[in-house]
């Protein structure tokens, strides 16, 4: 999904000049022959997935109308222990038909600052269902309240184990972009674009479908499959696809025909436009290689290196860092900036990327953010497939804390985002000062996507809270101990559908300790981390004072009689969010020493009093000075420095907030 990078929509308010449209590019010209690419879908072969959902397309690509005449044929195998009688499928194109649709309520026509075009409307029609020589459209019926899904019947069941196929006619007519499928000028991306069927989930021998109607804040939950494509589209326009460039044909009308092969995906886009260039480099991955492509138009040449170096990086760390990207190319399609409806999201071997602007120089690594981002969806929406709609976090925020450790890989710790005219910032800080306080959103992590409160919600909790509390409980257990378990958890689970449970038990697995002590707060309650410094007090140490003895030997002991050099410190912590977290808590003195303690949270306390005898009394506390709890929030009232006439006492209402200080070491020199 897009990456919600505040820089490039600042930049877009600020009015950035854009390049020019197409109509100053000329008419388009015949394109080479492309050649087949001579490389397998998989790097090693064999199946990955148990490849239930496969399809083979025919497609013809009218770029006049921005409409798309097909025929697939699916052929569906029940991976189930329940025979079927039914098929879903979704239709997402019509989610652009008309103002009604849940799409178009849920998002109020406005998609990540873009709007709908009301006399450009998008929409897929069905005219032929067939099992066999069996015609079944008629008896089709649409589910849901308007008609992104549509449920087909089967003329018998289709028991466990067994396979079915279906034919289907059907045209997709493209809207004006937006919501990252559509025609903006000459440029086309054409993204679930074609009858998807649903995913049977649950209990063996229980299973119910999974094919809801589609909201705004939902994306794509597929079953994975074997995909042959043919495209016949004009000869004057530059394709980019789903996986591998099998076969290359020139007709007599005008028109080619490609054929392209992907093994082992969930899911076909393909962009279409006559003014593309294409940067080719090539990433390495254990023994072998990957072929990386930037499609883009002349004018972006500079930025199109950059994601070339950013998507190769990518490709190679998170190989890495988890399982070995299995696919022998990945294509990044870089839309031109008017065409910014399409940019930056996901599928299958192919993404879109964005940030081209004026302002993004070299070292402002915004473009090299959303290649990453996108790419490394890859592993945790292409690989592991999670289920978005109810689960969107382990697509989206697991992915967006492995980008963030991936920028570090790359750029350096203190360099990751920023490095430019002697400004560096690191990727988890500077997203830390931008972040919304997680306290202030109202849904936990674990929310369905349809299910927040707004789009706003949703994208704090799902990526930077998610982000946030992977950084934390990576700081909490160790950072190479997480990063083997991240790995163990994407090398057990990929091609299977893991939900949040599974991660949870594969987490408890590696580490051998029960997490539950955060997971539950952190990721299914509301509220985060909210340290603070309730009360600071230091008094000069000395021997108690008043009256002892009796009688004779009565002594009445004064202040200044009683001083025994030195002072008494007493600093009183706490947490007023919801999930109990280690966190350590530095201490300075007027002499320049310094301690740090650690207060462990996870006995249930919600407080904790820190005393200890100095010489000197204290002039600074700072609880977290690392930052490593990115989860907290309010950070106003974590850092407080005292003048030296606080000597005596210094409470909450009269504390020194340093937020600037935390900004700074998040973007400053």
């Amino acid at each position: 999904m897009r990456m919600r990078v505040l820089v490039i929509w600042a930049a877009a308010a600020l009015g950035l000049i854009s390049s020019a449209c197409d109509s100053s590019l000329g008419p388009p010209r015949r394109q080479p022959l492309p050649v087949p690419d001579g490389v397998a879908a998989l790097r090693t072969p064999g199946p990955r997935s148990p490849r239930l959902a496969s399809y083979r397309i025919d497609a013809r690509y009218d770029a006049a109308a921005h409409r798309v005449d097909a025929t697939q044929v699916l052929t569906w195998t029940n991976g189930g222990h329940s025979a079927v009688d039914t098929l879903p499928f979704h239709l997402y194109l019509n989610a652009f038909k008309n103002e009604a649709t849940l799409f178009m309520t849920s998002s109020g026509g406005e998609h990540r600052g873009q709007r709908a075009d009301d006399r450009s409307w998008g929409w897929i029609e069905i005219p032929s269902i067939r099992v066999g020589a069996l015609e079944v459209r008629p008896k089709a019926i649409y589910l849901g309240g308007d008609e992104t899904v549509l449920e087909v019947p089967l003329p018998a069941p289709v028991a466990a184990g067994a396979s079915v196929e279906i034919t289907m006619t059907f045209t997709a007519q493209l809207p004006r972009l937006f919501a990252r499928t559509g025609y903006h000028g000459a440029f086309a991306m054409v993204a679930q674009w074609f009858p998807k069927v649903g995913v049977r989930v649950g209990t063996p021998g229980f299973e119910t479908w999974h094919c809801p109607p589609f909201h705004v804040n939902t994306e794509f939950f597929a079953d994975f499959g074997v995909y042959d494509v043919n495209l016949t589209v004009p000869a004057t326009h530059v394709v980019a696809a789903t996986g591998v460039l099998t076969a290359a044909k020139d007709n007599d009308d005008g028109t080619r025909v490609l054929s392209y092969h992907a093994e082992d995906v969930h899911d076909f886009a393909w962009m279409i436009d006559p003014y593309m260039e294409v940067l080719t480099g090539t990433a390495k991955v254990g023994d072998g290689t990957v072929i990386v492509r930037v499609v883009h138009r002349a004018r972006q040449r500079g930025f199109a290196r950059r994601h070339l170096a950013a998507a190769i990086g990518t490709i190679e760390n998170f190989s890495e860092l988890f399982v070995p990207y299995p696919w022998s190319i990945m294509t990044v399609v870089d839309p031109p900036p008017e065409a910014e409806g399409a940019a930056g999201m996901e599928y299958p071997t192919l993404v879109t990327t964005a940030g081209d602007h004026v302002f993004m120089r070299d070292g402002v690594r915004v473009p090299e953010y959303v290649t990453i981002h996108e790419v490394g969806h890859n592993w945790f929406q292409g690989l592991l497939a999670s289920n978005e709609f109810e689960e969107a976090w382990l697509d989206e925020g697991v992915n967006e804390w492995a980008d963030a450790l991936v920028m570090t890989r790359m750029y350096g710790e203190r360099a990751s985002a920023l490095s430019w005219m002697g400004w560096t910032g690191d990727a988890y800080h500077l997203r830390r000062a931008l972040d919304e306080r997680f306290d202030r959103v109202p849904s936990p992590i674990a929310t369905a996507a349809y299910a927040f409160i707004d789009t706003d919600g949703y994208a704090a909790a799902t990526y930077h809270k998610t982000s946030a509390a992977l950084r934390t409980l990576e700081h909490v257990v160790g950072r190479d101990r997480f990063a083997a378990a991240m790995k163990t958890y994407a090398e057990t689970w990929a091609f299977r559908h893991p939900t949040g449970a599974d991660l949870l038990a594969s987490l408890e697995l590696s580490l051998g300790e029960d997490l539950r002590w955060f997971w539950t707060p952190a990721f299914y309650q509301p509220g985060g981390v909210d340290f603070a410094v309730r009360s600071v007090e230091c008094v000069e140490a000395h021997e108690p004072r008043g009256v002892f003895g009796d009688g004779s030997s009565r002594k009445v002991v004064t202040g200044g009689d009683g001083k025994v050099g030195g002072w008494t410190c007493e600093v009183v912590v706490v947490n007023h969010g919801s999930v109990p977290v280690p966190v350590d808590v530095e201490l300075r003195f007027a002499d320049g020493s310094h301690q740090r303690d650690r207060w462990d949270a996870r006995d249930g306390s919600r407080w904790h009093r820190f005393t200890m005898a100095r010489s000197s009394p204290l002039v600074e506390v700072a609880i977290d000075p690392d930052g490593d709890v990115l989860l907290s929030g309010n950070l106003l009232d974590d850092h407080i420095r005292l003048t030296p006439d606080n000597r005596a006492s210094w409470r909450a209402s009269a504390r020194i907030v340093f937020w600037t200080q935390g900004l700074m070491q998040a973007v400053g020199p």
